[in-house]
């Protein structure tokens, strides 16, 4: 009986070590992340984008998508230029299980019209893959494109790393005293 308890507790711990949650968020908690690379080339500091999100639940927002001298104007501004998005932006993207982390998937359609050509379709879908303790954030896009001259299928991954506000705004630039 005693051997029976031990199996079933250990089933249940690795049942349960398998299992990712969505995250729950007050509507001030704003993360930031910063791309690292692109299909694992590494992104120089002067090219890097900031992804600004929010969660609630079973949806996820993501704020804004700007350059890091962008981010860093719009923070300079106004210290809440993107918690005061919070309550305008749509929650687009939804939580999907997944076994390499906290996943949240958008699907995007674009319509492009070219005289030319006639016209062409993109379809695309975006994987946010988060760390379970969201200090990575890997985003995995499938692109489908359709039009006059057939269809073709691409994929992008991008890595990002987690940074907190005074990163964008004081520790990026490195201001302040510097060796030269």
């Amino acid at each position: 009986m005693k051997v029976k308890k031990i199996l079933f507790l250990v089933m249940a711990i690795c049942l349960a070590s398998g299992v990712r949650a969505q995250f729950y968020d007050s509507a001030n908690d704003i993360y930031y992340y910063v791309v690292e690379s692109k299909d694992g080339t590494s992104i120089s500091k002067q090219y890097q984008d900031v992804y600004v999100f929010n969660f609630d639940g079973r949806r996820a927002c993501q704020l804004a998508n700007d350059r890091i001298k962008t981010a860093q104007s719009n923070l300079r501004e106004n210290s809440d230029y993107y918690g005061a998005m919070v309550e305008t932006k749509k929650y687009d993207m939804e939580y999907t299980s997944s076994s390499y982390g906290t996943c949240y998937v958008r699907k995007d359609f674009f319509s492009f019209d070219t005289e030319m050509f006639g016209t062409r379709n993109v379809y695309e879908t975006l994987n946010f893959i988060f760390s379970s303790d969201r200090k990575t954030l890997k985003i995995h896009i499938d692109r489908h494109t359709t039009g006059v001259a057939g269809s073709v299928d691409t994929t992008t991954d991008y890595v990002l790393k987690r940074v907190d506000k005074d990163y964008i705004l004081n520790g990026f630039f490195g201001e302040g005293r510097q060796r030269r």
